[in-house]
């Protein structure tokens, strides 16, 4: 049987729906439950409070333009006679 532990608080859950990352959290505490299976540890649960942090380099865009200065035009859209 799939057994979860929690290694702050201590609470203890078993059931097969442990399998799945979801339920991998413990509901007191939020940490990230240990799980056994036949009391041999296999996994670490998934706990969004512990995850690893990502990040993404987004390459540097030049500033943004208007049209005026795409047409080297300035003042008004429309002239006035």
């Amino acid at each position: 049987m799939i057994e979860g532990r929690c290694p702050k608080c201590g609470y203890c859950y078993v059931g097969w729906a442990l399998k799945f990352p979801r339920n991998q959290v413990c509901s007191n505490c939020g940490a990230a439950l240990e799980i056994y299976l036949d009391g041999e540890r296999i996994s670490e649960g998934y706990s969004p409070f512990t995850a690893e942090k990502h990040t993404v380099n987004l390459p540097k865009s030049p500033s943004p333009t208007t049209d005026a200065d795409k047409s080297g035009k300035t003042g008004d859209k429309y002239t006035r006679s």
